[in-house]
């Protein structure tokens, strides 16, 4: 028996699934060591061998190929501990980034942060004055080469930075048009600093945007020798404990890298985590033929949203992160500061609040016992009785029930409420942030809810699932795959693809040349094929798909849409334009688009994605016994008021089975809530599918 294996690494857990040949699924699910990531991805591979029934040896030896989607790229970027990078750049140029946009102040940004004007700033440069070094050459917007490269000042640059940085980042202006300059800082650089690693923006991101490439660039700098490090350790260390298969890093871009790519697109994994469960969404919603999907993904620290439309992932050119606009495709995930270890608190005005500061993993939620005193999501959770204390993580830790009361007491008290008015509060707080996320990522963006099923997923969403999802008002709510919906992230890792993305600024107006068109993706596909093949993929098949980036003349920000694959016609061109329009039109209102002003295309994109491992989803026996277990007071909102409720044994509930609300569905390691007036029922893969109304 061979066996594909996902590691994710969050905030408060790190989670693994194990799937057999057969499909048969298994969890591991261990804390989060921040220090040192490694020890908790062992612990949490020991937890999931010792459910197939082997020693962590046995499983690594007859593992096909292991998959780990990582936050530590997240991380360094979020706490400014990455390597200190110096930036040589166009003379005339050094304030880029400090300049940034317009939108720089607010990106990122809460709605309600956004209207407090006063109160916001540009986040501080990425790299300091002294770090930045101006260089006499100049390649103008055709990429001809204007202003001769100053070797000499580029020599004196590198030698002045190599004693004060840890790597550099070049970005010339034009560099996308024409590279031959920053090819030949690079050499440069090797020769007098081989020590101090070189990273080139013509590599990184050849786009056009002089800030956000730039950016994109001194991040994936900052970031690259850390990830390398930490991907070569555990590399090592999964080999040392019996390894000897593929091992991918989980990238934003909905695929995987082979560890020789960190290098350079170390940058692409700040969203790794996240992804693999849209990517698992896809996987179950193809298997349960729902092509329309919300994703919801509620951990310890965050809630995380993205769509599946029609079977595919939806992605965007750009993400933000720590206040920085980053030219990195990544499948569109929205997220807030709401999990399970979110804290609540009272602001100046007298209002309770929750979140987005979190407990983490150190301490964690009061109810933990780690000296957590602050109250959090999970306490509120415990004390409305949606928590077993008994039960958590499957009976192997119990919670404090009298740590989490007294900590609900610092914010009951200053409002005059009971601890369980104040654990409500939070409960529906909480969820009313999740549901206006919601709204923003469909009704928003012209996608009508009652034509998705919702997903929900991490070990906390099944909690609030049956609450954020009714008052979107979806098809149906589903908690995919029984016990695996609380490490499902870490299954969607397992179930992906290799890939590689090329792009390249090329812009142009209406009306668009076919011809030109069809070499310029021709080069790029080119590009990705010698790439994949250069990575060891030769002879596998390889998938293609085709992007543009699209917007009217004189805007700033535009929209990606699909472009056909071989050679290109007028009317492709024209259909590639009238699906922008139409997805302008979602977004922005009907009539929004200005037929008199022509369109510019300005940027070509193309993904390839080679199929790495096919797990199967295998169908799952319920373990015997009755799966009605109890009966317990719990906080329903509809009566305002505790009810008896019946509680299930997740583990023995059986594809077939049905029952109404209200229910608490225990599973080791996470709880699902049926609300009064909903319907709960189990599928062949034991998915719980949730709706509204009695049977």
């Amino acid at each position: 028996m061979t066996y594909v294996i996902g590691v994710d690494t969050g905030g408060t857990f790190t989670d693994t699934v194990i799937v057999s040949e057969d499909g048969t699924r298994y969890t591991g699910k261990s804390e989060t060591t921040p220090d040192d990531p490694t020890t908790g991805i062992l612990d949490s591979l020991r937890n999931g061998a010792k459910a197939v029934g082997v020693d962590l040896e046995s499983l690594l030896s007859t593992t096909s190929i292991l998959f780990h989607g990582t936050t530590l790229t997240t991380n360094t970027v979020l706490e400014g501990t990455g390597a200190e990078v110096g930036l040589l750049t166009t003379r005339g140029h050094a304030d880029a980034l400090a300049i940034g946009r317009t939108k720089t102040r607010t990106e990122g940004l809460t709605r309600l942060e956004q209207q407090h004007y006063a109160g916001q700033s540009k986040p501080e440069p990425l790299v300091p004055t002294e770090h930045i070094r101006e260089i006499d050459e100049r390649t103008d917007y055709k990429g001809e080469q204007v202003v001769d490269l100053d070797e000499d000042a580029v020599r004196a640059a590198i030698s002045d930075l190599a004693g004060e940085v840890d790597a550099l980042a070049v970005s010339l202006l034009w560099s996308f048009e024409n590279p031959e300059h920053e090819r030949r800082v690079a050499e440069i650089a090797a020769e007098e600093a081989p020590e101090c690693p070189c990273f080139c923006s013509h590599e990184v991101t050849p786009k056009l945007g002089e800030y956000e490439r730039t950016a994109t660039t001194v991040l994936n700098a900052s970031t690259a020798p850390l990830l390398e490090a930490y991907v070569e350790d555990l590399e090592s260390t999964l080999a040392e404990h019996g390894l000897d298969a593929p091992f991918y890093v989980m990238k934003s871009t909905g695929g995987a890298m082979d560890p020789d790519s960190v290098t350079t697109e170390a940058v692409s994994t700040i969203m790794s985590g996240p992804t693999g469960g849209v990517i698992g969404s896809r996987f179950v919603g193809r298997e349960m033929d729902e092509p329309n999907l919300i994703c919801t993904d509620v951990g310890g620290t965050s809630f995380d949203v993205g769509l599946v439309i029609d079977g595919e992932l939806q992605t965007r050119p750009t993400l933000s992160v720590n206040s920085q606009t980053l030219y990195q495709l990544s499948v569109d995930i929205e997220s807030i500061g709401s999990g399970g270890g979110s804290i609540a608190w009272i602001d100046d005005g007298g209002a309770l609040r929750v979140g987005p500061r979190s407990a983490g993993a150190d301490p964690g939620p009061a109810c933990y016992g780690f000296g957590g005193t602050e109250p959090t999501v999970t306490d509120a959770d415990l004390l409305l009785g949606y928590l077993d204390p008994d039960y958590f993580l499957g009976g192997r830790r119990d919670l404090d029930v009298e740590a989490a009361r007294d900590a609900m007491r610092s914010v009951a008290e200053p409002l005059d409420l009971s601890v369980d008015e104040a654990a409500a509060g939070v409960f529906e707080i909480v969820n009313g942030a999740m549901a206006d996320l919601l709204r923003q990522m469909t009704v928003e963006r012209g996608h009508d809810p009652r034509n998705f099923s919702l997903l929900s997923y991490g070990g906390a969403g099944p909690v609030h699932a049956s609450f954020y999802g009714a008052e979107l008002g979806v098809e149906s709510i589903v908690v995919p795959l029984g016990d695996t919906a609380s490490v499902f992230s870490a299954f969607g890792i397992a179930t992906a693809d290799v890939n590689y993305v090329a792009e390249r600024s090329n812009p142009d107006f209406e009306p668009f040349d076919p011809a030109d068109l069809t070499d310029l993706y021709g080069d790029l596909e080119a590009d990705v094929r010698e790439t994949l093949v250069d990575r060891g993929f030769e002879g596998e098949p390889l998938s293609l798909s085709r992007e543009a980036e699209i917007r009217y003349k004189g805007q700033v920000h535009q929209l990606s849409v699909d472009v056909p694959g071989g050679d290109l016609t007028d009317a492709d061109v024209e259909a590639t334009i009238d699906r922008w329009e139409s997805k302008y039109e979602a977004l922005y209102g009907e009539g929004s688009t200005y037929a008199p002003v022509p369109a510019e295309l300005v940027n070509q994109r193309v993904t390839g994605s080679v199929e790495t491992s096919n797990p199967v989803l295998g169908g799952s026996t319920a373990r015997s016994g009755d799966a009605l277990i109890d009966h317990r007071e719990v906080y329903w909102p509809e009566p305002g008021a505790r009810r008896s409720t019946a509680v299930y044994d997740g583990e023995r509930l059986a594809p077939g089975d049905a029952f109404d609300g209200p229910a608490v569905i225990q599973l080791p390691d996470t709880t699902v809530t049926v609300r009064p007036h909903q319907h709960a029922a189990v599928d062949e893969y034991r998915s719980v599918h949730i709706t509204e109304g009695d049977r």
